[in-house]
């Protein structure tokens, strides 16, 4: 008798304990295959977490966590150098409401920068700056479009976005310094094309010696000779059928010299410029926005 009353007693106790405690509420159907794509990402298992995300995303299209997923695909398409894939990405993305389409308007011109595109980054990064005028990732924009004039040659402009950083920011530390590097433009040692085509036509293979191109420049100057030379024989020879078409083959080897002169030194001086743009692009870039630069930004973004 004792041992059933002590029992019910148990049995009500247990009961009251119980109705004190709240209700706990289950995570959303959907949760766990979400987190396992968040803890993929984190890992650098990109490909894996873009297929887990795009899972989740197809299984349980109204999950609360549904758009955070959405940014995290293309925070993955990007880490695993599919840039193109990421840009159509976010250009969706942008569509969504909240601070996942502010990021994704961001991504659109940052992305582009670092492709070296940088008159579309311009562009992209205005219109964020129109869209989003205040954010935690104005300050980056800002910089972003500075340097991007910069790298694309109008300084004053690059000056005129850097000037809109706010006092203090660490972004501004770096814009001074570009600034300073760049007051003498940059230091790109360019060839002339005009002198090059010049050169090439007083003497064939003149032109790519001038450009730092010996072996070019001695094939032209023994395959202008030699045709000439065959045709100069010929026509000593009485043979002006051959001087005819030693001189027409001539005349495209004596024209091609010239034009592969100047074109020559364009292609130097593009080399010479992106080189310069890459160092500084390697300099003064900021990383690109990534999952942990997204969280230390203070955006409400709770992945």
């Amino acid at each position: 008798m004792r041992r059933a009353t002590f029992l019910f007693l148990l049995l009500l106790l247990g009961r009251s304990v119980l109705a004190g405690q709240p209700p706990t509420t289950p995570p959303p159907e959907g949760t766990a295959l979400y987190a396992f794509g968040v803890e993929l990402f984190r890992l650098g298992e990109y490909y894996r977490a873009i297929t887990e995300l795009k899972r989740f995303s197809l299984l349980f299209p109204h999950h609360p966590r549904q758009p955070l997923a959405q940014l995290l695909i293309g925070l993955a398409l990007q880490e695993d150098g599919a840039y193109e894939a990421a840009f159509a990405h976010f250009q969706r993305l942008q569509q969504e409401p909240g601070e996942v389409a502010q990021v994704a308007a961001f991504k659109l011109g940052e992305l582009r920068f670092w492709q070296g595109q940088y008159p579309q980054a311009i562009a992209l990064l205005s219109d964020f700056r129109q869209r989003f005028p205040t954010g935690p990732l104005v300050p980056r924009s800002t910089y972003l479009l500075g340097l991007s004039h910069a790298l694309h040659g109008d300084f004053v402009a690059a000056g005129q976005a850097f000037a809109l950083l706010p006092a203090g920011h660490p972004l501004q530390a770096r814009a001074q310094a570009l600034q300073h590097e760049l007051q003498e433009g940059l230091p790109v040692a360019k060839k002339s094309p005009r002198t090059a085509g010049l050169l090439a036509g007083v003497l064939p293979g003149a032109g790519h010696l001038y450009l730092g191109q010996p072996l070019r420049g001695l094939t032209a100057l023994l395959l202008n000779g030699l045709f000439l030379t065959g045709a100069v024989f010929a026509a000593r020879e009485g043979l002006e059928a051959v001087a005819a078409i030693l001189l027409y083959f001539e005349t495209g080897w004596y024209l091609g010299n010239i034009n592969s002169a100047v074109q020559g030194a364009r292609d130097e001086n593009r080399r010479r410029l992106t080189a310069v743009q890459e160092r500084l692009r390697a300099t003064y870039a900021p990383p690109p926005l990534g999952f942990d630069e997204l969280q230390a930004l203070g955006l409400q973004l709770r992945f």
